[in-house]
């Protein structure tokens, strides 16, 4: 279980990628009180989260209500995580830029830490590790998002810009990797 645990948090955490949800939580928060900005923090997290775990256990029901095989929901959850992944490696943004008009807190849980990807990792997650598995690597992922937003500033000035850069696109090529294995799965499940 506890393999199947790091297999699942390490999963998750990449596609939450924190470090690519702090320069915008930085620069989102240049303007609050530190008080003010450990509350966005909570609250982003919070609502990450929150989200997380709902989608754990609608997300079965919902597949099976729609007549979605768990195979096809891996293709069509790797193809977005892939996406995901290229944009954050190439630079590119798929939307029209509203959401930056949306309260903070909101704007990082989601989509910045739980969005598609983690909405598609979490289902598939569950399928092949069980809810509860799916469910610790959440909590684990989420309050490991949690810790590298509070410590924003201080990791921002002792790391550098440059370097959380690079780490985002590193975790960005991680999740395009995810999202072909995710989409590999899929293909060879549903071939069988």
């Amino acid at each position: 279980m506890f393999e199947n645990f790091l297999t699942a948090f390490a999963s998750l955490f990449v596609i939450m990628n924190p470090f690519s949800s702090l320069l915008p939580f930085l620069l989102l928060t240049r303007d609050l009180a530190p008080e003010e900005r450990r509350k966005s923090a909570n609250l982003a997290a919070l609502v990450a989260g929150g989200l997380a775990i709902v989608f754990l256990f609608i997300g079965p029901p919902l597949l099976a209500l729609m007549g979605l095989s768990l195979s096809s929901f891996k293709i069509a959850g790797g193809i977005v995580l892939s996406l995901l992944g290229l944009q954050t490696v190439l630079g590119f943004r798929f939307g029209n830029g509203d959401e930056e008009k949306q309260a903070v807190a909101v704007l990082i849980g989601t989509p910045y830490l739980t969005g598609p990807g983690v909405l598609t990792s979490v289902v598939i997650e569950s399928a092949e590790f069980g809810a509860l598995v799916a469910f610790l690597a959440i909590l684990a992922s989420v309050f490991a998002s949690w810790l590298i937003l509070r410590a924003g500033n201080r990791m921002a000035k002792f790391l550098g810009r440059q370097f959380l850069l690079v780490l985002v696109k590193i975790m960005g090529l991680l999740l395009v990797a995810r999202g072909v294995q995710f989409v590999l799965q899929g293909v060879h499940a549903s071939s069988l």
